[in-house]
């Protein structure tokens, strides 16, 4: 999720910035992996790699593809909070004598993820819950745990129902979790509308 955010809002800032070229690639590559299964990039990574000399272990190819996957919605979730910082506060910063690193840094980046940790931490839920596909490539996580468990007690129902509950249970208290320290990092922003 750290990287994919990274990475998502250099996505975003690319898209939206000045250089043409950077702009398409960046776009493109957003619309491309938000436009195709989340399975067919990682069968890409794992499987097609191979062919070009590129071999990858489970893990690395999850944490790349979920990584690389995560980080094309969170370029746009992070449109939608850069965007929804009033512009009158960028100029206010440009008043002030701000250099741009500074007004990104300290008058947009902050409100537009106050305004977006919501949608983050629903995203984070997702990415939680996507890392069960990695079982198809031999992942060794929970999904890919709970099916060695039913194809060796023969017990299917009772397997997947308490896998089920365990997602819905660490979902839970990642949502717990994400209000806490939602009202923790942003205490300062109680009462404003920004």
């Amino acid at each position: 999720m750290a990287a994919g955010s990274a990475l998502g809002v250099l996505l975003y800032l690319g898209k939206s910035g000045p250089v043409k070229l950077v702009s398409i690639l960046c776009t493109c590559y957003i619309e491309a992996i938000r436009n195709t299964p989340l399975l067919v990039q990682l069968y890409l990574i794992y499987f097609a790699l191979p062919s070009m000399g590129i071999n990858l272990n489970p893990i690395w190819a999850a944490l790349i593809g979920l990584t690389l996957n995560n980080a094309a919605y969170t370029a746009e979730i992070y449109r939608a909070g850069f965007e929804s910082v009033p512009k009158g506060l960028r100029e206010a910063g440009k008043a002030l004598g701000m250099k741009p690193v500074q007004i990104v840094r300290y008058i947009i980046l902050t409100p537009a993820t106050r305004n977006v940790f919501p949608a983050l931490t629903n995203q984070l839920i997702l990415l939680f819950l996507a890392s069960s596909i990695g079982s198809i490539i031999s992942l060794p996580e929970l999904t890919n745990a709970i099916m060695t468990v039913s194809n060796t007690t023969y017990r299917t129902i009772e397997v997947l129902t308490v896998g089920g509950l365990l997602y819905l249970g660490v979902s839970a208290l990642m949502s717990v979790a994400s209000k806490r320290a939602e009202t923790t990092l942003f205490r300062w922003a109680v009462g404003t509308h920004v």
